[in-house]
């Protein structure tokens, strides 16, 4: 909103992100900005302001309420950063893509300057960096233990989690004339005790100070098990976090908006497009334009991803009818293609999938409904999702629905026909999954099924695909260095790999960011919850050998393999039989013996294997003997 677009009426609530200003439901602060209107309260928006003075902050006015202020829909640092901590070159949710246009830490920048230029304006910091950084966590990118993000922000508040009903009890409440802290109550909130406020008693659970995290990571571990454990809406305590002679105290989460609820909320009246303001496309919203979100959380709880402490454990899905009113709304709009990209949400086939016990949930302290055992009381039921998906392709004007979101497989083969209605009807070429990894070892560490379920999902799939003439891919996804992952079972995933004929399309090193059951294995080298001892990839040259491991058919990446597998004595490896990886050659800085192209591999589960030439070999001799192997 321009100043002009604000008209003389001063704003209620001014929301600040990181991110361009895109009118749709897949970015937050639209739904959120969207939400407070519909509840009544004129809303502004400041979007990537420059964060060097505090008169970008003061373009808007002064808000009558407060501000609230986001990364955006990414952590900033994940953002800025990649997982070798290299500075990436664009920004999919800027202008053009465009890098630079948020800063580091965006929400301690951002309410220092709002601070500055409206002093006395109540903070409140929102979104998935503010949510994870919450209480003392790890900073990967400058390797150190950091303070709750409340202190360096100097924020009044702090909503965690999804926060729509949590921003509007605070609108309404400042909105009766009370002070920003009478909401401290609120569920959903959390907020810095200053030095002479009294501690609450009783009914509180106290983790592991600031001080004693950094000074022992198995109480950084604590911490974590704690989280977890207090996430559940219906059953959390409040959490106390001491820093020094100030401390945190965090509500337990809001309660989740119901089916109602979420059909209100993206059924709003959004524009769909970016701000006109813009000259160049948004990429982050070009990919998802085609896209309907039809549910929120996710049930799997695995290790790495924050989901069940931002968006929850509990799904939450939207109506049939909520979703085919959106689908309708679309196909009206100009330039649309009749193509639903993906219809789908974190985890696209828990549509309407649910705790079948409401005493059980309400009680439940439990990470994951599905790991190590699926719970007796969690309902797998695809019907409501199939129904969708064909009452989606139904209506006039759509060619096709693809599903590209991510598919838990496990669930999926437990359907008599959901993986052969997926095949037949809603590829679109590849299917996207996410094995992780292959050793039980670093499976369990992840809370990711057995392998064996992703081979019997595969299975199904390309009979499937057969059955109806089609020739299409699995296109796997696999994750290196996570901890619990040594040598021997990063060795275990290439040979796996190679066996079965896999070409990732990309890899993923494991990123420790805030807030994860990961980062606290990966920052105390044990495991959290039976507090043993498990392997940690540290260091550069540690994780990019686990990395290139991944890529044993590149030439390029055969030095690399040579001098991992010498490192990890493995050097039997290395020949030029069937089971091993890379022929003989020069390691990262060493000399060539002997090179021909190793055996053709065939893909038994579809995938394109590209083999070595002997032109290839060729090259690669010569490369080395002149001193410029790749490295």
């Amino acid at each position: 909103m321009t100043p002009e677009e604000a008209g003389p009426e001063p704003l209620d609530v001014i929301l600040v992100t990181g991110d361009a200003y895109v009118d749709h439901n897949s970015f937050g602060v639209a739904l959120i900005g969207r939400w407070l209107e519909d509840h009544g309260y004129r809303v502004g928006i400041i979007a990537q302001p420059a964060w060097d003075s505090p008169d970008p902050f003061r373009i808007l006015g002064r808000p009558r309420l407060f501000f609230g202020v986001t990364s955006g829909n990414m952590d900033s640092m994940v953002n800025h950063y990649t997982a070798a901590r290299r500075l990436r070159s664009d920004d999919a949710y800027s202008p053009g893509g465009k890098a630079g246009l948020r800063p580091d830490r965006a929400c301690i920048a951002y309410a220092n300057r709002v601070k500055q230029a409206w002093p006395g304006v109540p903070v409140v910091l929102g979104g998935i960096e503010a949510s994870l950084r919450r209480f003392t966590h790890y900073d990967f990118w400058q390797e150190k233990i950091r303070r709750s993000i409340l202190l360096d922000a100097k924020a009044d508040l702090l909503c965690h989690g999804m926060a729509e009903l949590t921003l509007i009890e605070i609108a309404k409440r400042l909105s009766e004339g009370k002070t920003i802290e009478d909401c401290r109550d609120i569920a959903g909130v959390a907020w810095a005790l200053g030095m002479k406020d009294p501690l609450p008693e009783g009914g509180v659970e106290e983790v592991p100070s600031f001080e004693d995290c950094v000074a022992n990571p198995l109480a950084f571990n604590q911490l974590t098990v704690t989280m977890y454990r207090e996430s559940n809406p219906h059953c959390a305590k409040p959490i106390l976090q001491r820093h020094g002679d100030r401390a945190i105290l965090c509500n337990p989460p809001s309660q989740p908006l119901t089916t109602a609820q979420l059909d209100r909320l993206y059924e709003l009246p959004y524009a769909n497009e970016a701000h006109p303001c813009y000259r160049e496309k948004i990429p982050a919203f070009e990919a998802i334009r085609g896209s309907i979100t039809v549910n929120r959380g996710c049930a799997g709880g695995c290790s790495f991803c924050a989901l069940t402490l931002h968006q929850g454990k509990e799904v939450i899905s939207r109506s049939t009818e909520s979703v085919v009113r959106e689908v309708e709304v679309l196909t009206q709009q100009k330039g649309f293609n009749g193509i639903i990209s993906d219809l789908g949400g974190p985890t696209a086939n828990m549509f309407h999938m649910r705790c079948t016990s409401d005493a059980a949930n309400k009680v439940c302290r439990r990470v994951s409904c599905l790991h190590p055992i699926r719970c007796k009381h969690y309902g797998t039921d695809h019907q409501p999702y199939k129904d969708l998906l064909h009452k989606v392709r139904d209506i006039k004007g759509i060619k096709r629905v693809f599903v590209n979101s991510g598919l838990r497989y496990d669930l999926a083969a437990l359907d008599g026909d959901f993986v052969e209605e997926i095949a037949k009807n809603h590829v679109s070429g590849s299917l996207t999954t996410a094995p992780e990894h292959v050793s039980t070892r670093t499976l369990h560490a992840m809370r990711k099924p057995e392998v064996t379920h992703f081979q019997e999902f595969v299975r199904r799939f390309k009979q499937a695909s057969d059955d109806v003439g089609k020739k299409q891919l699995i296109v796997p996804y696999f994750q290196c260095a996570h901890p619990g992952c040594g040598p021997e079972d990063a060795i275990e995933l290439a040979l796996y790999m190679k066996k079965h004929g896999l070409q990732c399309r990309q890899v993923q090193t494991f990123m420790p960011t805030p807030g994860t059951i990961s980062t606290a294995m990966y920052v105390s080298g044990a495991d959290p919850y039976t507090k043993q001892p498990m392997h940690v990839a540290r260091g550069h040259k540690e994780r990019s050998r686990q990395r290139s491991m991944m890529f044993y058919w590149k030439r390029e990446e055969w030095p690399a393999i040579r001098e991992a597998l010498t490192t990890w004595g493995r050097t039997d490896l290395i020949g030029h039989t069937p089971d091993c990886l890379v022929p003989p050659g020069p390691a990262r800085g060493g000399w060539i013996r002997q090179a021909r192209a190793p055996e053709p591999v065939v893909g038994s589960m579809g995938m394109k294997v590209e083999r070595a030439s002997k032109q290839d070999v060729d090259e690669e001799r010569w490369e080395g003997l002149n001193g410029s192997a790749a490295s």
